[in-house]
């Protein structure tokens, strides 16, 4: 026996009733639906390596042969009544794993649960371990790197619609692929999907694989739901500051922490490394700047969303949120829709809708990034020699010939790329910008 987890409780008999297995890129889950909480011990064999469950007062209803078990380290799975009242589950592996299991309570429409995550050997701290850091290379012309992130996945579905057919992993997914899609099509930009599949990431883990990634901005994918069907429209969340005062604190008492760096894409300070009076200064300077910048860029991606859906609030509101507490990389949490109104349900499941997001978002990054661009990166650069966006959103006090003269276009050639007879423009209006 190599290691062993005892997790006791007093608990009735329970059924498992139903085993699911989701497949990530680093790592195999289980999830076994109960019907009552449980007590299990957990420990691992060699010669062959298995994992063996014991589950106290327990019994099997689940069919074990309808699993698939290709691309994960799982070879069978077996199981057997043990002392009479008590059920024995032993995993078969191709090679030995790193595991780690946890039990979580009926909410709502879930059941009990036990969760087991099998990990590859190589991957001994799980995700955020087996994600290697991409080294920053000296460029004066590197790419944007945008963290796309479909929120839940995998056995945690989200928000249900209206009526129970359509789950926010499924919406969240299709429409960071269509963003992801858009941005691969854009010199200058390299999207980095953080979920690209029916998988479920820990939302601590987030954040640290796309700091590990290098992204210059984090996008969080969302859709709403409410008790009611009234409710529409797109809402857009950054940091809030009273949250980062709180986590600012946390991160000077827990600095040990591998993720607790200063630097974003252009290097790491570590935090450990300096005293915490000097270490709560720079986080303080870097979550405000942080804040500053997710706020713009939220704008900005709500400017260009007001073409194509409706807002439910017209400005980024702030919010107590794991995914957005990177002190040094803007991040923000989109809200899609609402599932619970049928009109909106059924168009976020569209892939014309979805592309309409997708290209809206797209366009109020590009915009982002063009009044801000990273130095070092082919969007500074092309702002350097005079090369512009092909497009640009109307904002309020916008005149035709201002937007003419800042592109460094000719009037009456910005009026005729865009049939315009006039001066009249709207706000919220995509205007093509033709060469300059």
């Amino acid at each position: 026996m190599l290691s062993a987890a005892i997790f006791p409780s007093a608990v009735r008999a329970a059924d498992i009733e139903e085993i699911r297995l989701w497949h990530a890129p680093d790592h195999t889950r289980l999830v076994f639906d109960l019907s009552s909480a449980i007590s299990y011990k957990l420990f691992t064999l060699d010669n062959p390596a298995r994992v063996v469950i014991d589950i106290e007062d327990s019994r099997l209803l689940a069919n074990l042969s309808g699993l698939d078990l290709a691309d994960s380290p799982l070879r069978g799975i077996r199981a057997a009544p043990r002392d009479n009242t008590n059920l024995r589950v032993v995993l078969d592996l191709g090679a030995a794993v790193d595991h780690s299991s946890f039990t979580l309570g009926a909410n709502g429409e879930f059941r009990d649960r036990l969760v087991v995550d099998l990990y590859d050997e190589s991957s001994a701290t799980g995700i955020a371990g087996s994600v290697k850091t991409i080294p920053v290379v000296e460029s004066d012309r590197r790419d944007v790197r945008v963290a796309v992130v479909a929120g839940h996945g995998g056995e945690d579905p989200g928000a249900p619609s209206y009526d129970g057919k359509i789950w926010e992993k499924n919406v969240t997914l299709a429409v960071a692929r269509a963003i992801k899609d858009r941005l691969q099509q854009i010199p200058g930009y390299t999207p980095v999907m953080i979920r690209d599949g029916d998988y479920s990431i820990a939302l601590q883990e987030r954040p640290v694989i796309a700091r590990d990634r290098r992204v210059d901005i984090y996008l969080s994918i969302h859709a709403d739901s409410y008790r009611g069907q009234g409710a529409e429209g797109v809402t857009i969340y950054a940091l809030s500051g009273e949250t980062a005062d709180r986590e600012n604190a946390r991160r000077i008492e827990q600095k040990e922490n591998r993720a607790d760096l200063l630097g974003g894409v252009a290097g790491d300070t570590r935090i450990a490394d300096i005293d915490d009076d000097l270490a709560l200064t720079l986080l303080d300077l870097s979550m405000t700047w942080s804040i500053e910048q997710s706020v713009t860029l939220g704008n900005h991606i709500l400017g260009s969303l007001d073409r194509v859906t409706t807002l439910r609030k017209d400005k980024v509101q702030g919010g107590n949120l794991w995914e957005l507490r990177s002190p040094d990389i803007p991040s923000i949490l989109i809200e899609t829709g609402y599932l619970s109104n049928p009109a909106e349900a059924r168009k976020l499941v569209t892939r014309s809708y979805q592309e309409q997001l997708a290209d809206a978002i797209v366009r109020g990054v590009m915009h982002y990034f063009y009044e801000n661009p990273p130095p070092g990166t082919l969007i500074a650069w092309q702002k350097e020699n005079g090369i512009i966006p092909s497009e640009y959103i109307v904002k309020r006090g916008d005149s035709l010939s201002e937007i003419a003269q800042r592109h460094r276009v000719n009037l009456s050639s910005l009026r005729q790329a865009n049939n315009i007879n006039g001066d009249r423009i709207m706000v919220g209006q995509v205007l093509k910008i033709p060469p300059s």
